[in-house]
């Protein structure tokens, strides 16, 4: 247990110094394992330098009690170490199961061995000086070494249980230092003769090879913030809820970073987001700092209150426009949170949360608003990854499906028109609300694709079909505001129609007011498609986006009054209808009334000499077979 010679010790120390010079001035992870591997580095350093002194006070043949007490100091030291190290191993798989066992192992039987040694001048059991003054190992002392053959081979078990939790490199490290150790505590006990000094140095190196490739911040560090990086965000998370520590984290994101990456120098971007790191540093106090990503800034805390709190400074101080080298560089910043355990019990999951705020899925992130990554988030975040994958997969296999609705005329007594409807299903066959997918469609930019295939296969339905030897006289489309930006948008539907050999005259486009219909792209698609001979309507007139003026400046023809208008007029909850259909009757446009479901609606348009009617009180949306024979019933058409 305990060695004549200090040359080994001594070159132990030089490797122990070395590890603690480098602990000292390389930047840690705030882990456990890293925590326990410098109590260990300690504990090692101070047992060799104790091990040193007693091999001098050994040799220069001090009195029998000072002999003593060097000797119990150097054995409870060793056994500090071995008990230090154990924690340190079970760290390493982040073992936090068998608590009351590993008490009992890992402290209370190390604490009963260091009472034993303390004790020994007394007891004489574990060790003593004999008539010639040399050191000798008592019956206790024996168990003791036992002990530590358990121990040692307890920990190698351990470490191959759970070598999937380690790297390769990690375990053969640590089972290789447990048979450093083996030769150190053991065989002294075993064989007096032989020489276990190497093995002492041979471990202290091993010691330092370990700092090298387990706790080298080096690899945990991002070189262009100097803050840890995601490899030490997720070694550090993972860690955490390992041990079932409560943890939130904060998520912080350059909403456009991508665009700008593309506009400015690495080094201007790299200058932004140091100075970034800083202020989230200074308004998160001692919790680290982890750069997850080119556009992403992490920080671990131990409470949703404290996120908040760092969010509220932090929002208030980023800047939206940052001047780095005279250039003028613009922000847009996301907020995220995720809470272990509320959110998940799983780290997979929780990094699955993280994914989503780190994702750059168009219109994901809102700026500036802190978002909370629980279950219903993720859902909508999946619900809207899910439409978009289902959109551009029908516009790449031109599968969008197109309904039909009959619109009434009041003045001819018959169906005289139709709504082409657009309908897309989901991954379990189930229609997708086509308000929802059609405003995804205009965040991602796919809605020029998917209005185009519609208005095709429209063309393609009324041609196949003969409609309009049906009775049927203009087709409905709906155009998206979005979409109406495009200024070869006109000339497109017109180039389409006629290669349907359909006129333009038969078209009726409809379109939602709102921010975007006073935009001059808009206002000029519109003008272009009616001086082309289209018909325009506007759509869901009275919802509170339209107003009269848009009559005024918009070159519209019809003018569709929401069914909510309707349904509240008729239950006596507005008179509304009242004088709004002489003033749009007054401008000249001829008014269509959606939502008609009863008779009673039916008067009360005719009453107010309404034009047209739509709603289920004729019929829902059907397919294009379900509309023809209907149509044909309705205006009692012979067959074609």
């Amino acid at each position: 247990m305990l060695f004549n010679s200090i040359n080994y010790e001594i070159a132990a120390v030089g490797f122990d110094i070395l590890i603690i010079a480098l602990l000292y001035y390389k930047k840690a992870l705030p882990t456990i394992e890293n925590k326990n591997f410098k109590y260990l580095v300690y504990s090692v350093f101070i047992a060799t330098c104790l091990t040193i002194a007693y091999g001098m006070i050994d040799k220069l043949n001090c009195a029998i009690s000072i002999k003593y007490i060097s000797a119990i100091i150097a054995n409870i030291s060793s056994v500090v170490v071995l008990a230090l190290y154990g924690i340190y191993a079970m760290s390493l798989i982040h073992y936090n199961k068998m608590k009351l066992f590993r008490t009992v192992v890992q402290l209370v039987i190390p604490a009963v061995c260091i009472i034993s040694i303390a004790l020994t001048p007394v007891s004489r059991m574990v060790f003593y000086y004999n008539d010639k003054g040399k050191y000798c190992t008592g019956m206790l002392g024996k168990c003791i070494t036992m002990y530590y053959v358990v121990y040692i081979i307890a920990v190698s078990v351990y470490m191959i249980k759970f070598w999937k939790e380690l790297k390769i490199k990690q375990g053969i490290l640590i089972l290789f230092i447990d048979i450093m150790l083996l030769h150190s505590y053991v065989v002294p006990d075993i064989n007096k003769s032989y020489s276990t000094e190497p093995f002492l140095v041979a471990g202290a190196l091993c010691l330092f090879i370990v700092y090298i490739f387990i706790h080298d911040p080096d690899y945990y560090v991002d070189i262009r913030t100097g803050k840890f990086n995601m490899h030490g965000f997720k070694h550090v998370l993972k860690e955490r809820i390992d041990y079932n520590i409560p943890t939130s984290c904060l998520i912080i994101r350059v909403k456009n970073y991508n665009a700008i990456s593309r506009l400015f120098e690495d080094k201007t971007l790299q200058q932004i987001q140091s100075n970034m790191a800083e202020i989230i540093e200074m308004e998160c106090g001692d919790n680290s700092i982890y750069h997850i990503g080119s556009s992403t800034f992490a920080v671990i805390m131990d409470s949703e209150e404290q996120v908040e709190n760092a969010y509220k400074g932090i929002v208030n101080i980023m800047p939206s426009q940052w001047i780095v080298h005279r250039e003028a560089v613009s922000h847009e910043y996301s907020y995220y949170k995720v809470t272990y355990p509320d959110d998940s019990e799983n780290y997979d999951e929780i990094m699955q949360r993280i994914h989503y705020a780190r994702s750059d899925h168009k219109g994901h992130h809102k700026a500036n608003e802190l978002i909370h990554l629980h279950d219903e988030t993720l859902e909508i975040f999946a619900r809207r990854s899910m439409t978009a994958h289902m959109i551009e997969k029908a516009i790449m296999d031109n599968t969008l499906e197109i309904n039909f609705q009959p619109i009434y005329s009041l003045k001819k007594n018959k169906i005289t028109s139709l709504e082409v409807l657009s309908r897309l299903k989901d991954e379990d066959k189930k229609y997708i609300n086509p308000e929802y997918f059609i405003h995804i469609a205009e965040k991602n930019h796919t809605i020029e694709q998917l209005s185009i295939q519609m208005f095709r296969k429209a063309c393609d339905f009324a041609v196949r079909n003969n409609i309009f030897e049906l009775g049927i006289e203009d087709i409905n489309v709906n155009l998206s505001p979005v979409h109406c930006n495009d200024r070869k948008l006109a000339g497109q539907l017109c180039e389409i129609a006629k290669e349907f050999n359909i006129p333009v005259n038969r078209f009726h486009f409809e379109i939602t007011e709102s921010e975007l219909t006073n935009n001059k792209n808009v206002i000029y698609t519109l003008r272009k498609l009616k001086e082309a001979g289209a018909k325009i309507a506007l759509d869901d007139f009275g919802t509170g986006f339209s107003n009269l003026t848009s009559l005024t400046y918009l070159p519209i023809d019809f003018v569709k009054i929401d069914k909510s208008l309707v349904w509240s007029y008729a239950k006596g909850d507005n008179e509304l209808l009242n004088e709004l259909m002489p003033m749009i009757k007054s401008e000249g446009k001829l008014i269509i009334a959606e939502g008609i479901e009863t008779e009673e609606h039916i008067r009360l348009l005719d009453r107010m000499c309404g034009d047209f009617l739509q709603g289920y009180y004729y019929s829902k949306p059907l397919s294009e077979e379900h509309f023809i024979r209907y149509l044909k019933e309705f205006n009692n058409v012979e067959n074609i």
